[in-house]
Parts: structure tokens; C-alpha cells; sequence
């Protein structure tokens, strides 16, 4: 059987990190999203007890290679009421699920996702804190066109009755209907000093995430891997998923098909 990849991008306590996980299909094993992704670290103090403090699921029998402490699967935001319609896409206002409690300290409470078509070939989604107006890069993007008439990628949205009515989006192409970013896993977390998104991989076929040492050009997706991805003045043999030189925070992913994205 096919096995379920996923790739995990958060930042914590100001540090940058991207991970990624595969597991097998056959058992819900694989919807778990590391509640503690910080747990190998020396300074962590990892443990059930802390584990537990972050209002997570914790597993006291679990193969070597299972996530122990695991995010409850209603973690998310809500559809806090209807989408808007905007002159190049949709504004959706989202609210932290209140039924489960934040694993880190000053949730966000009330989130805006807009979702912009800036040309037929580009869609571009951005989350922020609508309560609060937060640090962003200093560097003004181009307008959206105002002639989007054959947008080339769909945007899809909807709420899972089963996860206290989580909501979910998704991006596809129109062309083949190939899924190219799907948060269906949950654990959207955003945080003061934590985000956190998670989209499903459409393939283990993944290149990019530099500067980081790996063996192949094509990433071993085999394993759960995190890579920092703040550059710092440090050589790259030093350990193996240390923060090196350069930071290169894209990646590729080759599909079953002749597309990539």
C-alpha cells in the first residue's frame, strides 16, 4: 500500500525548521503531527509530563519510529463566517478552535486567509493575525492583475464535521485535477513565537531545502527528517541537520506524472 507523506513547515521560538514524515496508509499512525518536533534536542526536557503541559496526546507504547507526543486532531482554526469574495480571489476569517487548548503560549486567535490569483499562472494564499498588525519583510509585491480570466490553479476549501468542524484547503491544478498543496491533516498553528503549516506530498520524489547534508539530491523521505533553516556561520559537516551557511527555504516536488510543483 501506498504510504501517506507529508511535510510539516513551522517556525519555533524564532527558529525556522521544515520536516518531513511518511508512514503507512494502513494505520492512523500516520495522521500524527509531532507535538514536541523539538523532542531530540538536549535542552528539551522532553517527557509525558511535558508532553501532556501542551495539551497533547501522549502514546506510551509506540514503535521507536512513531510519534509519542501527538497534536489532538481538532487542533485548528474555523470558518468564523461566510467567505468574501475579492476582485482577484477570497477572504476567508478564521477562528483557533476554542475546544482545544493552545500547546504554546499567545495563540492567535482570529486569522484572515486571503487566497489572490495574481496572474493565470500564480495563486498565492497568506495567512495573518487580523487582531494584530505583526513584523513582515519590508519588500512591496507586485499588484494582482486585474485580467485573471483563465486562472490555471483552483482553490478549495471546506470544514470536517468529524474534527469540530476543522477547516481545510487545498490547491489544484485545473488542468489534471492534480492536488499540488493539501492541508486535510490538520494542525494549522500559529502562534507569537510558533507557525506551523502541513500540506500532504504528492510523491517522495523531493529536491531543495538547501543548505542542509544529505547524501543525494533527492531527498531520503523514508525517515522524519527537521532541518533548521536560519543560516548561520557554520561548517556544513558539522552535524547533519545543524543550521549551515545558506538557507534555501524551496522545494520541488516531481509527480507521478510529467508536472511538478
Amino acid at each position: 500500500m501506498a504510504g501517506i507523506r507529508h511535510l510539516i513547515i513551522f517556525f519555533l521560538l524564532f527558529d525556522l525548521s521544515i520536516g518531513i514524515n511518511i508512514r503507512d496508509q494502513s494505520s492512523q499512525l500516520s495522521e500524527r503531527i509531532d507535538c514536541f518536533p523539538e523532542s531530540e534536542s538536549i535542552f528539551s526536557n522532553y517527557s509525558k509530563d511535558k508532553c501532556l503541559e501542551r495539551n497533547c496526546l501522549f502514546d506510551d507504547w509506540v514503535p521507536s519510529d512513531t510519534i509519542q507526543c501527538y497534536l489532538r486532531p481538532n487542533y485548528g482554526y474555523i470558518l468564523r463566517e461566510n467567505p468574501q469574495q475579492t476582485e482577484n480571489g477570497i477572504r476567508l476569517r478564521l477562528q483557533r478552535n476554542q475546544a482545544v487548548g493552545s500547546m504554546f503560549p499567545a495563540p492567535i486567535e482570529n486569522i484572515v486567509l486571503d487566497v489572490q490569483h495574481y496572474t493565470n499562472d500564480i495563486i498565492r494564499f497568506r495567512l495573518y493575525d487580523e487582531d494584530n498588525q505583526r513584523y513582515e519583510v519590508p519588500i512591496p509585491l507586485s499588484s494582482a492583475s486585474s485580467q485573471v480570466s483563465s486562472a490555471q490553479y483552483e482553490f478549495h476549501h471546506w470544514s470536517d464535521p468529524l474534527r469540530d468542524n476543522i477547516l481545510s484547503f487545498s490547491i489544484k491544478r485545473q488542468s489534471n485535477q492534480a492536488t499540488l498543496f493539501d492541508t486535510s491533516l490538520g494542525s494549522l498553528i500559529l502562534n507569537d513565537q510558533f507557525l506551523q503549516i502541513v500540506t500532504r506530498l504528492q510523491s517522495p520524489h523531493i529536491y531543495g531545502f538547501g543548505e542542509n547534508s544529505h547524501d543525494t539530491l533527492k531527498h531520503n523521505v523514508n525517515e522524519r527528517k527537521t532541518w533548521g533553516i536560519f543560516a548561520r556561520d557554520q561548517g556544513t559537516h558539522w552535524g547533519s541537520n545543524a543550521n549551515q551557511y545558506r538557507s534555501h527555504p524551496f522545494y520541488l516536488v516531481m509527480e507521478q506524472t510529467i508536472d511538478s510543483n
